[in-house]
């Protein structure tokens, strides 16, 4: 049994990024939500506090641990917010999830493209989030997509919607 608290705390003060600390941490379906109150104590504090390494640090231990509806609210806050650096490791939280809840504030940060993303790496996850979620709503989102005049948006959009279509 993995002591929580032990591991998180080893998890934030480490420096050695290569050093297979991960592997301490129990990753089969049986362990899956048994930190949930945990996590979304520590994800709490974190707003509260503003604690940029704290949220990186937490948003990754949900993504091995496991996330429900409960964290929704939370992140979908936390994407509103400028003093993290965490936008595309709460998308991918939120992909896990998948509430159609999300829906709205997905489709907003993906037509909002950074002028630093020429990529567009974070609208290509909250369209990856968007497919997931696949509701009606969220297809629709990734329709509007479709049809906007950014070619790389435009592009993973239409992708999005062939991979819902073969799961449908």
């Amino acid at each position: 049994m993995v002591d929580f608290w032990k591991f998180y705390k080893g998890l934030l003060k480490r420096t050695d990024y290569f050093d297979k600390y991960w592997d301490r941490f129990p990753y089969d379906q049986r362990h899956r939500f048994q930190f949930n109150e945990e996590t979304l104590s520590l994800l709490k504090d974190h707003i509260t506090n503003k604690n940029d390494k704290g949220l990186a640090s937490i948003l990754a231990l949900i993504c091995n641990n496991g996330a429900d509806k409960d964290y929704t609210d939370l992140l979908l806050q936390l994407l509103d917010e400028n003093w993290h650096t965490s936008e595309e490791d709460i998308i991918s939280v939120l992909e896990l999830i998948k509430d159609p809840r999300s829906v709205n504030k997905l489709y907003e940060v993906a037509i909002n493209v950074p002028d630093y993303d020429e990529m567009r790496a974070l609208a290509k996850k909250c369209m990856w989030a968007l497919s997931a979620i696949n509701t009606q709503e969220a297809i629709q989102k990734l329709e509007l997509l479709q049809n906007c005049d950014d070619l790389i948006l435009r592009e993973n959009a239409t992708f999005q919607l062939e991979q819902v279509l073969k799961k449908n």
